[in-house]
């Protein structure tokens, strides 16, 4: 039996929802470049008749009054499984989605207003952008384990590439697995997969934190390991959530210590 037929644009909230995992109305209104917000819930609401997507209410008191979040729900893993953009690793995990945890959620939905961010900057200086979420990142076997938050590259007008992977810290990340993840980059930098495979210089590492005390913390931290290990061989930038947003990024280096 062939798969239903969806208009372009319920497709696209479909690949937006199993890139970015959770997205509000206001989030793919944005994404999709739809001028009012009614075309927008008018999609989603057929979406979620057909049973391709779920909605989420926050149980938290603070967030009693933030949009719903949308998810891919089960309904649409056999519409999704037949295309080839489709990773069916990445569609398993879609019976868990109704049950995530709140902080899940709103670190999916930071990283979607980062590239949205992201991708306004590119378009008014004119840079070609490309971003790919940890989603996108399954089908690059040669990448760190675990993934990072995401990887994007900026291409100025004179044909420079500038690549970045991106690593968010939340709050409730202990300190010793900011510290453990400090040390795969170490060994995935002494590897040279990514070099050897993709024929390009490491990419800069973007870690970005909920507020200055983990940031305080991981700069310390990198400070001290900085010219014992191979972080000296990549550039490392550091910033909080509120930062990112400004363009506002500290370089680590050996004499920050």
């Amino acid at each position: 039996m062939d798969s239903p037929k969806l208009p372009q644009a319920q497709f696209d909230i479909l690949h937006y929802l199993y890139r970015f995992r959770f997205l509000t109305s206001p989030q793919l209104q944005k994404l999709l470049k739809h001028s009012n917000i009614r075309l927008t819930n008018y999609h989603l609401k057929n979406l979620i008749t057909q049973n391709y997507i779920g909605k989420h209410y926050s149980r938290s008191l603070g967030l009693a009054n933030q949009p719903a979040v949308y998810y891919l729900s089960s309904g649409s893993i056999k519409l999704l499984s037949d295309k080839i953009d489709f990773d069916k690793r990445a569609l398993k995990r879609i019976y868990r989605e109704k049950i995530r945890s709140q902080q899940f959620i709103a670190h999916a939905s930071f990283l979607a207003n980062y590239f949205l961010y992201l991708r306004d900057e590119s378009e008014n200086s004119g840079h070609a952008f490309h971003f790919f979420t940890k989603t996108d990142l399954l089908a690059h076997p040669y990448l760190i384990h675990p993934l990072p938050d995401a990887y994007f590259a900026r291409v100025d007008k004179a044909n420079n590439t500038k690549r970045y992977l991106v690593e968010v810290v939340e709050d409730s990340s202990p300190r010793f697995a900011l510290r453990k993840r400090i040390e795969q980059y170490c060994d995935y930098i002494d590897d040279g997969k990514f070099t050897e495979v993709t024929s390009h210089d490491f990419p800069t590492l973007l870690f970005i934190c909920p507020g200055y005390a983990s940031l305080i913390y991981l700069k310390k931290h990198i400070c001290r390991i900085y010219e014992e290990t191979s972080l000296d061989q990549i550039d490392i930038y550091i910033s909080t959530k509120e930062g990112a947003f400004a363009g506002s990024w500290e370089q680590i280096q050996a004499e920050d210590e």
